[in-house]
């Protein structure tokens, strides 16, 4: 065994794909297969509740939330999924006054949408929900016009409205991500010590009819008729997903090590080419390694296997928090079959000065991929790729943080390639990967990104570098610079795009500060000027996880246009400027929002990143990066309020 099984396989995938419960259909048989963390009240499917992560999926139309239970009301966590491309047109709607309701208007506008699903006891004639501010806040550009939308002004919105589906995990997740093929959500979960996973409908491929998910649902539509917003994760009657969907046990398929994922997961990574993942661990000296599952390039959601946990490694520093894949250029490195350039992860942690990096190997000798003993066919060996032999970890490197005062207590972590990607793609068309100018270009470093609190700072630098006066290239060379000073309890960092005035895309880096509720904006392409940070943005109380509408990361190395979406259900516009070259486009381009998830207040808000968006009738009111939207109500911690 190789630890890849299909459990049932695709025929049983596709059942649940269409509503079926793997609980249901076999609790006559095997009723004790359905998992349980114990008796109490189920988790409410319809609210956030002490969210901890969010993911987007592959073609936009659907936004996954992991909620954590933190204070333990409840019997379990949830997952949840939400109409997305619904979130983004009554977003859009709202900027631009097209709701039923708007006393601000113009007269005759003909603008009037549907209404917009206020939360219950928040005006619907107004965009503010608070009118009891002395003096509400106007639009200078407007004397006694629309109120403006922003930081000052983002009405809690009923996440009910946009809820589609929701299965019952364990208590206390850490994360949830969508694996590379867009097919499978992952979520760390602390309070069974397990990955806990379940399969979605990739909505960039095309339904069992052959019609195409990424058009996005209609309003009507269910987690039983757009199969995006389903999550397969064998659940029983009570909602709750089966134990074959919790990773990191003796019973995972091919665990042929017999290992247990130790106890308190916490930060997350998978592999360039998606087939493995690295968990740390808060709490220990451990790394766990899974596979995945996932066969990179099947283009099915169909045809994966189930993730296993496949080794556990030993004696990295205390309170492992962060975790990142290191990009690399095939092309930067040559081909040696002998000495194959392996993936590698970068971990950080609360306790050590150090950024250890950990690399990524197979058993010599142990080929061949099986499925219940029978080998599965040479194809899927081949898409496989660097996980088709039994896999583990070893801790290569240690490198000192030594830019900040103290240099402890690191946390997320972000890598750029940027930089070569759009070196090699300036390069002339066809430019083989052999030339010395496109391995020049594959051996530029990629930029790395550390939220640090030791003191308050993002820490940067660069990962890749010439091996001394050899001549080779070492892609796994780590070395820091400087950093940028920050406020208290920077937690996570996100490489991400806005959309710049003229439309295209410009990268940043997006900073989560979860103590001062602030998100730091910097430009990466300014550090280490003090220039570098281009804008603060308060939240609502103890933001914690983000996510972003879908982007191609070659798009934004190369500064490329955004486009509009089809899918915006209204246009832009302009009374007094016909000429203005946003008049009748759509409101929203294919990429403009970002996602922040509120951990101590359980809601979610939405942040516009379009800086060439404006409508001239609202005195071209800017709302770019402001708040411009809540999906549900703010709500204290049960004993605080």
């Amino acid at each position: 065994m190789n630890g890849r099984s299909s459990r049932g396989g695709t025929r049983r995938k596709r059942a649940l794909r269409h509503g079926a419960s793997a609980c249901g259909v076999l609790a006559l048989a095997v009723a004790a297969a359905c998992y349980s963390t114990g008796d109490g009240t189920a988790p409410p499917p319809e609210t956030f509740y002490f969210p901890v992560g969010l993911a987007v999926s592959a073609a936009g139309n659907v936004l996954y939330a992991a909620n954590s239970d933190f204070d333990l009301q409840w019997n379990g966590g949830t997952v949840q999924s939400y109409d997305l491309n619904a979130i983004r047109n009554d977003t859009a709607r709202l900027l631009l006054g097209a709701y039923a309701g708007n006393p601000f208007l113009p007269a005759g506008s003909g603008d009037a949408g549907a209404p917009l699903p206020w939360a219950s006891g928040y005006p619907s004639t107004a965009p503010c929900p608070d009118t009891t501010i002395n003096p509400p806040p106007t639009d200078p550009n407007n004397p006694g016009g629309r109120l403006p939308i922003g930081e000052a002004c983002a009405p809690p919105m009923s996440s009910q409205a946009y809820w589609r589906d929701s299965v019952v995990i364990g208590a206390f997740a850490t994360d949830i991500q969508l694996s590379t093929t867009g097919s499978r959500l992952f979520v760390p979960v602390r309070g069974d010590a397990t990955l806990t996973w379940m399969d979605v409908a990739n909505d960039l491929l095309p339904t069992p009819s052959g019609a195409s998910y990424a058009a996005g649902a209609s309003a009507n539509d269910t987690a039983s008729t757009y199969y995006p917003f389903f999550l397969d994760c064998g659940r029983d009657t009570t909602g709750r997903c089966d134990a074959a969907h919790h990773a990191g046990t003796l019973n995972d398929p091919g665990n042929t090590r017999q290992v247990s994922m130790p106890g308190e997961p916490f930060g997350m990574a998978q592999s360039d080419d998606g087939t493995a993942i690295a968990i740390t661990h808060q709490t220990q000296t451990e790394t766990s390694l899974f596979l995945t599952g996932v066969v990179p390039g099947a283009g099915t959601s169909f045809d994966d296997f189930d993730p296993s946990i496949q080794y556990v490694l030993q004696g990295v520093p205390l309170g492992g928090i962060g975790i990142v894949s290191i990009p690399h250029d095939l092309a930067a490195v040559p081909n040696d079959p002998a000495n194959p350039l392996r993936p590698a992860f970068l971990q950080s942690n609360d306790s050590t000065a150090q950024i250890d990096l950990l690399r990524y190997y197979t058993d010599e000798g142990y080929q061949g991929l099986f499925d219940g003993g029978a080998a599965v066919d040479a194809g899927a060996a081949v898409a496989v790729g660097s996980s088709n032999l039994r896999p583990f970890l070893i801790d290569e490197q240690t490198f000192e943080v030594s830019v900040n005062s103290s240099g402890t207590n690191s946390r997320g972590m972000a890598i750029d390639p940027t930089p070569r990607r759009a070196c090699e793609l300036a390069l002339p068309a066809g430019t083989p990967t052999t030339d010395p100018a496109y391995i020049a270009c594959a051996q530029l470093p990629a930029r790395v990104f550390i939220a640090n609190r030791s003191p308050a700072s993002l820490i940067y630098g660069q990962i890749g570098a010439p091996n001394g006066n050899d001549g080779t290239y070492n892609p796994d060379a780590l070395s820091l610079s400087g950093n940028v000073p920050l406020t208290a309890g920077p937690s996570n960092v996100y490489l991400a795009p806005i959309v710049d005035q003229s439309g295209h895309y410009s990268l940043r880096v997006f900073v989560v500060c979860f103590d001062s509720q602030i998100i730091y904006v910097i430009d990466p392409d300014q550090l280490p000027s003090e220039n570098a940070v281009v804008a603060i943005i308060r939240t609502g109380p103890g933001p914690y996880a983000m996510a972003f509408d879908p982007f191609n990361l070659d798009d934004v190395a190369t500064h490329a246009a955004v486009p509009f979406d089809p899918r915006s259900q209204i246009t832009i516009q302009a009374t007094s400027q016909p000429n203005d070259p946003l008049n009748g486009k759509p409101a929203l381009r294919k990429y403009r929002f970002a996602y922040v998830a509120s951990f101590t207040d359980s809601f979610v808000q939405i942040l516009d990143l379009d800086q060439s968006f404006h409508d001239d009738r609202l005195g071209n009111q800017a709302t770019f990066e402001t708040i411009v939207y809540t999906l549900g109500v703010p709500t204290q911690p049960k004993g605080s309020q």
